[in-house]
Order: C-alpha cells, then sequence, then structure tokens
C-alpha cells in the first residue's frame, strides 16, 4: 500500500517529467534509496535516464563502506553508480564555514558537473534534473530551524519543491509531500537496506538538535500535529513569496540601470517609491544580489536602504558593507562601488628563506608560497633582498604556463571587483608577480584560500633548495 501511494505521489507531484535524464542524489539512506527505489520503478513506464551520484565526504570512518553499498544498491537495479570523493573537512577548514555547509556546497558542485556531463552527451538541458530526497519532516525542520535563527517571509516558504541550480539545472524534490513515517514504511515493504548515519541520531548540529529533541517537545507539550502545521505554513508562506517575488522583480528590471563602467546600479523610483514595503525590500534585496552583497542581505542593511526610498530627503545616504554607498539623488537610488576604494593589509610583511628540500615542512594551516631557489637564482642572481610585497603597478604580469597575463585582465577574470582590486596585495620582483596572495575577493576557492602562484619557478623531483615565503605581522 505504501509503494503504490509513493509512488503515485511522486507521479503526481508533476515533478517528474516523461523521457527525462534525472541525476539522483544517492547518500544511500531511507530518503534517497526509497526516491531511488520508487523512481526505478516507473523509469520504463515514463521513458526516464536515471544517473545516481553518491558523494563520500570522507567525514567517518564507515563511509567507504557506505558508498560501496550504494554502489550494490545501484546494481542491483541495474544501475551504474557515479561515486565522489570530497575531503570535505578540510574544505571547510581552508573555507572558514562548517562541514555541514562545505559539504552540501560540494554535493550541489558535483550534481551540477554530472549534468553538465549529460548535456555535452547531447541530452537537452531542458530534459535534464536533479532529483533529492527531502522529505515532508525535512520541511517542518527546515520552517522551525529558520524560525529560531531569523528569517523574513521567503526564509519561511521552506524548501521548494523546484528551483534551478546555480548552472541553471532544475533541482525537483519529489518527497516532499511524503512523511519520513510513509518512507520508513516503504523501506521495509520492499525490503531494502539503507544507509544508516549515526549521526543523524546525535545532537551535535543545531539541526539534528530540532529533529531529536525540539520537535519531539513540542508534540509532546503543545501540539501532536506540530510537523503539519509547519508544512502548511510553509506553503502558504511560499504561495505569498512567489507572488511577492514576481511583483518585485517585473518592478526591479523594468526600473534599474547598471554603469559597468562606473559601477554604480541606478535605480529609478518614480513608481517604486509607491510600491507597498514588501515589494520594495524584496526589489533592494534583488539589487544586493546583483552587486555582490548577497551575504549581507540583513533586516538591518535592507531596512536602511528602504528608508532612503521613503525618505524627504532627497540627497539622503547610507554607507553598506564592502565600500557600496546607496544614495538618493531626487528620485533615483544610487548605489555606487566606486566612491570608497578598499585598501590593503598594511600589517603584513614577506618572510623569504631558503630551506633544504628534505626539510621543507609547511604549515598547511598558513598561507605560504614556495619556489625552486635554484631555477628563481639563475634569472635573478642575488636578488633575493629585492622581493617586495606590495599591490599592483601598470605592466605588472603573471608567468603562465604559456605566455603571461596582465595582472588587470587575470583581477578582471577571476572577479575581483573593480573597488577592491587595488587591496590584493602580490609578491613580486620588478614587474614579475611570483605570488598573488589570498583574498576573499577571488571567485574561486582555491584563490580565496591559496592565491595564484606563478608556475615558473615551479618545484619539480630536480628541486635541491626551496624558496620559502610565508607572512608575518609586523611588529
Amino acid at each position: 500500500m505504501k509503494q503504490n501511494f509513493i509512488v503515485d505521489s511522486i507521479i503526481d507531484s508533476g515533478l517528474i517529467e516523461p523521457q527525462s535524464a534525472i541525476v539522483i542524489g544517492l547518500s544511500g539512506g531511507p530518503d534517497s534509496l526509497c526516491l531511488l527505489h520508487a523512481l526505478a520503478g516507473i523509469a520504463d513506464m515514463l521513458d526516464l535516464g536515471l544517473f545516481p551520484v553518491h558523494v563520500n565526504h570522507m567525514l567517518r570512518p564507515e563511509a567507504y563502506r557506505e558508498a560501496d553499498h550504494a554502489a550494490d544498491i545501484c546494481d542491483r537495479l541495474d544501475l551504474e553508480c557515479k561515486i565522489f570523493e570530497a575531503p570535505c573537512a578540510e574544505i571547510a577548514k581552508e573555507l572558514g564555514v562548517s562541514t555541514e555547509e562545505a559539504g552540501r556546497n560540494l554535493r550541489y558542485q558535483i550534481y551540477d558537473e554530472v549534468a553538465s556531463e549529460l548535456e555535452e552527451q547531447g541530452i537537452p538541458r531542458d530534459r535534464i534534473s536533479i532529483a533529492l530526497g527531502h522529505n515532508a519532516d525535512d520541511q517542518a525542520e527546515t520552517v522551525l530551524f529558520r524560525l529560531i535563527r531569523g528569517t523574513g517571509p521567503h526564509g519561511l516558504a521552506g524548501i521548494p519543491p523546484f528551483r534551478f541550480s546555480e548552472k541553471g539545472y532544475a533541482i525537483v524534490r519529489p518527497l516532499l509531500e511524503i512523511g519520513r513515517k510513509e518512507i520508513e514504511a516503504y523501506i521495509k515493504e520492499n525490503r531494502l537496506r539503507p544507509n544508516i548515519d549515526k549521526s543523524n541520531s546525535e545532537s551535535t548540529y543545531a539541526r539534528n538538535k530540532i529533529r531529536n529533541e525540539l520537535i519531539p517537545y513540542l508534540e509532546e507539550n503543545y501540539n501532536p500535529k506540530i510537523k503539519e502545521h509547519l508544512r502548511r505554513y510553509a506553503k502558504l508562506a511560499s504561495i505569498d513569496d512567489n507572488l511577492l517575488n514576481d511583483i518585485a522583480f517585473n518592478e526591479y528590471k523594468d526600473n534599474i540601470y547598471v554603469d559597468e563602467e562606473n559601477e554604480k546600479a541606478v535605480i529609478d523610483l518614480s513608481t517604486i517609491k509607491d510600491d507597498p514595503l514588501p515589494v520594495t525590500g524584496r526589489i533592494v534585496s534583488l539589487t544586493f544580489n546583483m552587486l555582490g552583497l548577497e551575504n549581507y542581505v540583513t533586516f538591518e542593511n535592507i531596512s536602511a536602504v528602504t528608508d532612503l526610498i521613503y525618505s524627504d530627503n532627497p540627497s539622503a545616504g547610507v554607507d553598506l558593507p564592502l565600500g557600496v554607498r546607496a544614495y538618493r539623488e531626487y528620485d533615483k537610488l544610487i548605489f555606487s562601488m566606486g566612491e570608497v576604494e578598499l585598501r590593503p593589509d598594511s600589517s603584513l610583511q614577506i618572510h623569504p628563506q631558503i630551506i633544504m628540500m628534505k626539510d621543507f615542512v609547511p604549515d598547511e594551516d598558513r598561507p605560504y608560497a614556495a619556489f625552486d631557489f635554484d631555477k628563481f637564482s639563475k634569472e635573478y642572481p642575488g636578488r633575493l633582498g629585492d622581493l617586495t610585497l606590495r599591490t599592483r603597478r601598470e605592466g605588472d604580469y603573471l608567468p603562465m604556463r604559456k605566455g603571461s597575463k596582465k595582472i588587470q585582465d587575470l583581477l578582471v577574470d577571476s572577479k575581483v571587483r573593480k573597488i577592491a582590486r587595488g587591496s590584493i596585495l602580490m609578491v613580486c620582483i620588478d614587474s614579475e608577480v611570483m605570488w598573488i596572495l589570498p583574498s576573499d575577493e577571488f571567485a574561486g576557492a582555491r584563490e580565496k584560500s591559496k592565491g595564484r602562484f606563478s608556475p615558473k619557478f615551479h618545484i619539480d623531483k630536480t628541486t635541491k633548495r626551496v624558496l620559502f615565503i610565508e607572512l608575518v605581522e609586523s611588529i
């Protein structure tokens, strides 16, 4: 009975279209296993191509056994499981985020990569979906988690059943209306053996505390139907959220002008200032996202800008994070990125050393650069003391494996904002750049944590002496 209920619910959701190629996020746990098994059961009927993907986060000793089990599950269903290994703890440390956030971001990047491979093989983009196993209980927990942490109406809409990934592929959640008990019954009825992540029963993470402690307490002491009510609230909030987003986006796209050369965004307030506050606030949020301020969409920042819109002062202004200033010019609201140029950290110095290769053991927790000293000395004999730490100058270039690249062009390609390019520090000798120091202004994760290095004096099997450059705080 549960089997038919779940299969019917997946079909009725309208999220699984016939003749689709579906990338399935498969942890091997009950939810994703239920999704995989149910989709395999209707694959012939709907002419579906199924492409399970398992990501081993390398966080627990049993993770490798779970990856093997996921592959065995797929073998029994006559499917090939793509298995990826990602050092989640290391990446989280490099990026300064939690392992939970790092793991989530890694999974979505990998799903996008697999979807891109399918498109390269000739499958139309609009026939490719990424299916994930979030269920109705996950929805309730998410709404409560966001409510406790602090969120607006958009956050209270919960997990969307459908959205686009960063690369534009459809992400669908066909189990979002199905509770955990129904999924467990399906697993039992079909005699499936899911992976069980023991960490889910531990209250280490805030979400686990909500699942294992808070919701049971609320069910017992306040409302036994709390999860159902939270899901219903999310559905109603989602309807309102989508309507407000549509209105705000139409107003936004019709009334904004972007001056890329001067790094300014100008919003015509002649019609927007008559909009209700919920719409105006979303227009400001959209502008924040466009300016790269998505991490600063807070109540305080949005309120500060909406106050400008409704202010009687035609020339009022407010300073925002990352050197952005928002100000009024009568019926125009201007976001300027260029009025305050970010400056480099003046407290840093470089400490070049020459170390024998056999003794070279760097501290991976600190930024450093390492080159073959003999290669460097051959081109710049006796000039170790001429290495300087500075910001860019006209004519600076970074050697590449083939040719070289102007620093100006490299910073533009790396999506470093114009106002921040003068804050990027580099280790140079004359106009040749050997190391561009790490900075949060870079778009790439590796550049954020390690920077960019010249390949010209790279270390190889012949290296005997290492030119080791580390950063020190000036006294």
